[in-house]
């Protein structure tokens, strides 16, 4: 059994599959055993996988074809019932790594057995990638230091575009990883397992890491941020973390209808799931207002994002479920929570 298990999904990843696996093969950490998942890609992804890094990664290696495009949350799943690592990394194709990433999570995993998640240092990688040039360069603009929730429950990423200027050398505990390369302890997975679910399935893509960081956190497991660990990240749609409702309205502008349509349902399933009541009371006039303004963007500029509340109702049994088992599974007060509400 290999220390950690890499978890690599797959999808249409051409242009980046290469720096991805390249940033793997050089770690300085060498027990680790890479699973890599392809969801149905129609790209060549699936050919360079085979021909040019199987080999490579040779005993240390799995690759799984799925027929079908799973989505993140299930292909991961998958991943995880498949391995039984102490520490999973959840990779994704747009992510490199340096060297020491590995190494040192480890170490300070090893270190810190209350601890059951780390995200390291990522930074943007500024990637553009056509028939003429492919350009790739690392960049010292701040992608994620990690999650960071509001009163009115709006997650953001910790100090996104902030430039680096070595403002943030310490561990810092937050509340949760951002999905992009997060580690997490297997120990700490499987106190929040729902049957045969780590991540829900039922979110597809998109916030399914902020769900997993709140359950989290009621199960008394911290989380934190690890600036000797570095990764670059290639974000198709940037963002700040102080934004006026004129830029929240711009940005929404330029996601596409399929990560639009997926957030606000996974937005619904994390507070439906996660939100205790008397949280929810205590800062329902800022949650009532937030809530507020985006169905009325929606109603009047975004209308095919309201089928998604079709899909939360059609699912409020399922939901009402695993609401029940978060909660009375939970091992930590309302008032230990509120304490990540900025």
């Amino acid at each position: 059994m290999a220390k950690i298990s890499i978890h690599l999904v797959t999808w249409n990843g051409q242009k980046y599959i290469e720096d991805c696996l390249n940033s793997i093969l050089e770690q300085n950490f060498s027990d680790y055993f890479l699973l890599i998942i392809d969801n149905d890609s129609a790209d060549q992804t699936v050919k360079i996988i085979e021909q040019q890094y199987l080999p490579l990664f040779g005993s240390k290696v799995r690759f799984v074809k799925n027929k079908n495009n799973l989505g993140f949350a299930q292909a991961h799943n998958q991943a995880l019932l498949w391995t039984d690592s102490e520490y999973v990394l959840i990779l994704n194709q747009d992510v490199i790594l340096e060297p020491y990433f590995l190494a040192n999570i480890i170490d300070f995993f090893d270190k810190h057995e209350n601890v059951g998640s780390v995200t390291g240092k990522i930074l943007r990688w500024q990637f553009e990638n056509n028939e003429d040039l492919k350009k790739s360069e690392k960049s010292d603009i701040i992608d994620s230091l990690g999650l960071k929730i509001f009163k009115n429950q709006r997650v953001i990423e910790l100090a996104t575009g902030e430039k680096d200027l070595g403002q943030y050398e310490d561990n810092l505990k937050i509340f949760g990883v951002s999905g992009t390369c997060p580690v997490y302890r297997r120990k700490a997975l499987e106190d929040v397992r729902y049957k045969d679910e780590y991540f829900d399935n039922d979110f597809f893509s998109y916030k399914e890491d902020i769900d997993l960081a709140y359950r989290l956190q009621w199960q008394g497991w911290q989380s934190y941020y690890l600036p000797q660990a570095m990764a670059y990240h290639d974000r198709t749609v940037k963002s700040q973390e102080r934004k006026t409702n004129l830029d929240l309205i711009k940005q929404r502008k330029h996601k596409a209808k399929f990560i639009n349509y997926h957030s606000y349902k996974n937005h619904w399933f994390v507070l439906l799931k996660n939100l205790s009541f008397n949280n929810f009371l205590r800062y329902s006039p800022h949650i009532i207002f937030y809530e507020l303004k985006k169905i009325i963007y929606i109603l009047f500029f975004e209308t095919l994002t309201l089928k998604s509340l079709k899909e939360v109702w059609a699912k409020r049994k399922k939901i009402k479920e695993k609401r029940i088992f978060i909660m009375s599974k939970r091992i930590i007060t309302d008032e230990k929570i509120r304490q990540w509400f900025n």
